[in-house]
Order: C-alpha cells, then sequence, then structure tokens
C-alpha cells in the first residue's frame, strides 16, 4: 500500500471512530472513599461502577486523542491550513454523521449460544458510552427496538411500529444528505480536495 492511501485510509477510520464517539476527555476516576464495612456485594458493586466509570474517561481520552491525530493527519492530506481545516470540517462532520444516520444499525456479537446487540450506551467496540440525550433519533430507535427483541412478551405491532420508525428516520437522513453533500463541496477550493472527498464519497 503506498504512503498516500495509507493517509487516506487512516484519514477516514480516525475521522469516523471522532464522529460516531462521545465529547471531550473527563479526569481520571478516583476510588470512592471507603465507609462503614457494608454486604460483600455492595463493596463488589462500588468497585465495578468504579472500574467502568475510568473505563469509560479513559475511552473518553483516547477519542480526544485520536480527535488531534484525526486532525493533523486530514491537514496533511488535503494541505490547508488550520483555518482552512476549520472551514471544512465545519461541513464535514455534519455530512459523515448525517450519512451515518442514514444506516444507523446495531452490530452483534457472540456465538449462538450468547448472542449480544451491541447497545451505544455500553462502553465497546472502542468508543465510550452514550446517553440517551447524546443520541441521534435514529440511534434511540435501534435502542428502542433491541429493547423490544430482547423482550419476550414484545408484540408484533410494537416490533413493526419501530421498524417503520428506523426505516423512516434512515430515508429522512438519505434525502437530507444531497443537500450536506453539496454544501461541503462549496467550501472545497482545490482539484485535490475535491478529489479525495469524491473518492471517499462525501461529495457527489
Amino acid at each position: 500500500m503506498s504512503k498516500q492511501r495509507m493517509i487516506v485510509a487512516m484519514v477516514v477510520c480516525l475521522s469516523l471512530t471522532v464522529i460516531a464517539g462521545q465529547g471531550p476527555s473527563g479526569k481520571p476516576a478516583k476510588l470512592p472513599p471507603s465507609k462503614s464495612p457494608g454486604k460483600a456485594e455492595d463493596i463488589g458493586k462500588t468497585i465495578a461502577d468504579w472500574h467502568a466509570q475510568s473505563r469509560q474517561q479513559e475511552l473518553k481520552k483516547n477519542e480526544e486523542y485520536m480527535r488531534l491525530m484525526s486532525r493533523q493527519a486530514w491537514k496533511r492530506l488535503l494541505k490547508v491550513s488550520d483555518h482552512q481545516w476549520n472551514i471544512i470540517e465545519g461541513k464535514y462532520k455534519p455530512e459523515r454523521a448525517l450519512d451515518l444516520e442514514a444506516r444507523v444499525r446495531a452490530p452483534g456479537y457472540g456465538g449462538m449460544e450468547n448472542f449480544k446487540w451491541h447497545r451505544r450506551t455500553e462502553i465497546g467496540h472502542g468508543s465510550s458510552a452514550k446517553t440517551t440525550e447524546e443520541m441521534t433519533e435514529g440511534e434511540r430507535i435501534v435502542e428502542e427496538l433491541i429493547d423490544l427483541l430482547e423482550d419476550e412478551k414484545s408484540k408484533d405491532r410494537e416490533i413493526r411500529k419501530k421498524v417503520d420508525a428506523l426505516q423512516q428516520a434512515r430515508d429522512n437522513a438519505w434525502k437530507a444528505l444531497p443537500k450536506y453533500r453539496r454544501e461541503l463541496a462549496a467550501v472545497l477550493t482545490t482539484p485535490r480536495q475535491e478529489a479525495i472527498f469524491l473518492l471517499l464519497g462525501c461529495i457527489d
């Protein structure tokens, strides 16, 4: 693989990870102050919560680092200054976010006996967890659909309603994409920039 192709691949991977991830890093989690002796299960839960918080914060720090790496990689690939990249990024990020919304899904993992859907409310796949407020409409519908699929008491009409809602959310995103791609194309100033974003499928 040529050096140029390696840079393009790294830029795309870093950018998608950053766009799908969360905000700025937090401070290292601190173990809660010790209290009077309690039940073993309470102590175990406290430790488990602390580990989960520490992992979440570590992932956010990693995401911030990847955001910085992505910025430098894009500037080098496009041959632009900080100011020029700020303008392009302002149009690129919403286009990519909408593209992800148009294909919003929930990866599954595990085998036949331990299959599980990946939830955005859980840490996994190299990204930190999202709150409901941080999710897009499509992502929230995906979580609700998973809830229905995992509930043996769910009715077919309930599942059908969420399936229709998810398909509608995807359709809405697809319909909006051309506008965002035109706006991105409008801020590109060189044939190199147009060629790169065309090859990446970000403009038409």
